[in-house]
């Protein structure tokens, strides 16, 4: 009995520890699962937030770009408006200045109309003074439409050509005032100081001639050496713009080498333009010289440097421009400095080219408008600018009053200064000292053939110098 009540007690127990056993791993199961499903949910919710996070950022990244870009692209406008207001700007002042320029020339003018005394003269001194304008007003539509720049170009070359030509003819109607046989006789009054012998340019042959026959045909050479430019120039810039325009673009912006230029069209066209424009200016030096004497009342070297003024400023202008602009352009390149020796643009600009071939149809195919200020176009506003400087000259070197009847040219009075024309004088003196000295170990024959002509020449220098 005993036995079987420990063993049935026993088997109680036992039963209440499996009982308990398969509850607590019951339980353990449980919470395993519990514990499972809870790091399963915090693992999608931090998945999710991860991926809302990634959603976010993209979304600020986004609005960012999009921030970035509005901005670049209100910048890009306000650039673009700022740079239309200056370039407009400069057009305004350009366009007043030309208009400046043409009211003072248009005034000049009727002054001169006004008081037409001497008709010959004063349709030459008109003429000259149409410069200007004509300059000023080609300019001013080459800064608006850079399209038309080739073709007035041209109109320019013409004028320039034409004013040279006029500028002789003035000088011949002063001393003459239309009458070719005055002006022949003013030369023959020359004709022992500047030679009694002549030759055609093709032969070494010297003949004997009179004065009059020297003067006719010093005044025939002088004219037609100013004449024929006034032919040449006009043909030669065409035929440089055809070559230029038929020319394809990658022709114009490969830079063919110095031999390669020297060898093309456009050079031997500003070769023969500028041997043209050494031909005119030696027939205008020549007879400026014979008759320089004559001439010295109306200050004629002051009225061709206001003409030759214009162009020989614009032409360097031109050239110094095209130069920066190409050392600008480069800058940022891993070109070598001697490229600039090797660029046709500035081998053109600088045989005699006013115009920038190559550049001008950049200018013409480039589809930036906002980069349009290149060196055509800052030449173009610097002139229009300037021709209302040359018109003032013109003003003051052309006067009416030289053309009045018993007009006597004035004298000039002492003014306080920084005393140049005296030490101009010394100068002068101390040059007349040591040819007096040199002249002490001449022969006497020889002193006495300077002498002849040493008044003359010292009464020269002292007009000069006055």
């Amino acid at each position: 009995f005993f036995k079987s009540a420990m063993l049935g007690r026993r088997g109680t127990q036992l039963n209440e520890v499996g009982v308990s056993h398969s509850t607590v791993s019951w339980m353990s199961r449980l919470c395993f699962s519990i514990l499972a499903v809870a790091t399963l949910m915090l693992f999608l919710q931090v998945q999710y937030l991860f991926f809302r996070i990634h959603q976010e950022q993209a979304q600020i990244q986004e609005l960012q770009d999009m921030i970035h870009k509005e901005q670049q692209v209100q910048i890009q406008n306000i650039k673009e408006r700022v740079d239309q207001q200056h370039s407009e700007s400069l057009y305004q002042l350009a366009g007043m200045f030309t208009l400046l320029s043409g009211l003072i020339t248009m005034f000049h003018i009727a002054n001169h109309l006004r008081q037409f005394h001497e008709p010959v003269v004063q349709r030459k001194i008109v003429a000259i003074l149409w410069m200007s304008p004509i300059y000023g007003v080609t300019s001013f539509i080459s800064l608006l439409f850079p399209v038309f720049e080739g073709y007035l170009s041209i109109l320019k070359d013409f004028y320039e050509a034409y004013v040279i030509y006029q500028f002789l003819a003035f000088l011949i109607a002063v001393l003459g005032r239309g009458d070719y046989e005055a002006v022949v006789g003013v030369l023959a009054r020359h004709h022992q100081h500047h030679g009694s012998k002549s030759g055609c340019c093709c032969c070494s042959k010297e003949v004997e001639e009179d004065s009059i026959t020297w003067s006719r045909k010093t005044l025939w050479e002088c004219q037609v050496l100013a004449m024929q430019f006034v032919f040449t120039r006009p043909l030669t810039s065409i035929a440089s713009f055809v070559v230029q325009t038929t020319s394809t673009r990658r022709e114009q912006e490969d830079a063919p080498g110095v031999v390669a230029f020297l060898l093309s069209a456009e050079f031997i066209l500003a070769m023969i333009q500028n041997v043209s424009v050494f031909l005119a200016f030696s027939g205008l030096l020549k007879f400026y010289h014979a008759v320089r004497d004559e001439l010295q009342w109306c200050q004629p070297f002051s009225k061709f440097l206001c003409i030759k003024g214009v162009v020989f400023m614009t032409f360097w202008q031109g050239l110094v421009i095209t130069i920066l602009m190409f050392v600008k352009r480069q800058g940022d390149g891993d070109s070598s400095p001697l490229d600039i020796f090797t660029n046709n643009t500035i081998i053109a600009s600088f045989v005699g080219n006013s115009t920038s071939s190559s550049e001008v149809h950049t200018e013409q195919n480039n589809n930036n408008d906002i980069e349009q200020w290149t060196s055509t176009s800052i030449q173009n506003l610097l002139i229009c600018l300037e021709m209302l400087l040359f018109s003032i000259a013109h003003w003051c070197v052309f006067p009416t009053e030289e053309w009045e009847e018993g007009y006597s040219p004035q004298e000039h009075t002492p003014k306080p200064g920084f005393g140049l024309r005296d030490f101009v004088a010394d100068v002068n003196n101390i040059v007349e000292q040591r040819r007096a000295t040199s002249r002490k170990a001449l022969p006497v024959s020889q002193y006495d053939d300077d002498d002849e002509d040493g008044g003359d020449n010292s009464h020269n220098d002292r007009l000069r110098l006055s």
